[in-house]
């Protein structure tokens, strides 16, 4: 039986035993966010805040997530010392330069370990909860091609949704226009952005947090089978406590009974959605 390892990215949300039982490699990445450079490290938590702490109280500026040149290989190249397979999840390639740069580093590899590279479409809880399943599948024996897939399976099964409260990292990531921003602003427009493919896509506007935390709730209540709802924030307090509490409330009216963790999104899609969003991720059955 072939043994399998995988690699995913500091952006996904993974509890450290569950790195630990399945041997899960988690490479760091580096945010940039004007002229500053943060290490996203998973052996730091405090890597993520300090993010949030850098953009709070900024107008937004450029960002970019990537990884070092030398990540990729090197964990082939130990990898492929231990496992005949290799399987890399990563978070969206539209958000980071993860998933073309772990493909590219597969080419000296060919031939000597199986290595296929993965983009989830996804960050935070949605990547882990790939990676997860497909760590646990692969304990249990599932070879290379089926755990490609059971990650292909997931995949449209994982929904992300928020509602921003500042335009300018919107402006900057090239999602709405200098104009459409200014005018938003002005008239305290909360844009409800949806990750589509990867990307993160305007969906509708509404004028009040209220309204916007509504239509969160709303869209969690078009699911029939919802299996999992996490509710994604800032780690930024600045009423983020009370718009959660809400959201909760909100939630409950739709699916009673239920649990809802809350979870701190990623830095990287902090690039896009800004330090101050709010919003829910629906796993549903299949």
């Amino acid at each position: 039986m072939a043994t399998t390892r995988i690699i995913t990215d500091a952006s996904s949300y993974l509890r450290p035993e569950v790195v630990s039982r399945y041997k899960i490699t988690v490479l760091p990445l580096e945010v940039s966010f004007g002229k500053g450079r943060f290490r996203i490290d998973p052996e730091d938590p405090e890597s993520h805040r300090r993010v949030f702490d850098a953009m709070d109280g900024c107008p937004a500026q450029p960002t970019e997530a990537v990884f070092a040149p030398d990540d990729f290989p090197e964990a082939y190249e130990r990898l492929s010392r231990e496992a005949q397979e290799i399987l890399v999840i990563l978070g969206s390639g539209r958000l980071s330069d993860g998933v073309a740069k772990a493909q590219a580093a597969t080419r000296p590899f060919r031939g000597r370990c199986r290595i296929m590279v993965m983009d989830s479409l996804s960050s935070s809880w949605g990547l882990g909860l790939v990676v997860e399943s497909a760590a646990r599948a692969a304990e249990a024996g599932l070879p290379l091609d089926g755990l490609v897939r059971l990650v292909r399976a997931l995949l449209p099964h994982i929904y992300t949704v928020f509602f921003v409260e500042r335009l300018d990292y919107l402006e900057q990531k090239r999602k709405i226009g200098a104009a459409q921003a200014l005018l938003g602003t002005i008239l305290r427009i909360k844009p409800i952005l949806l990750v589509e493919d990867g990307d993160v896509v305007p969906m509708e506007k509404v004028r009040t947090r209220a309204a916007a935390i509504e239509k969160l709730a709303d869209f969690v209540g078009e699911f029939a089978t919802p299996e999992k709802v996490v509710i994604l924030r800032s780690p930024l307090e600045d009423g983020m406590d009370e718009m959660v509490a809400d959201l909760r409330r909100h939630l409950a009216e739709v699916l009673p009974r239920r649990q809802f963790p809350v979870l701190a999104y990623d830095p990287v899609l902090a690039c896009y959605v800004g330090p101050q969003a709010l919003g829910v991720l629906v796993y549903e059955r299949h």
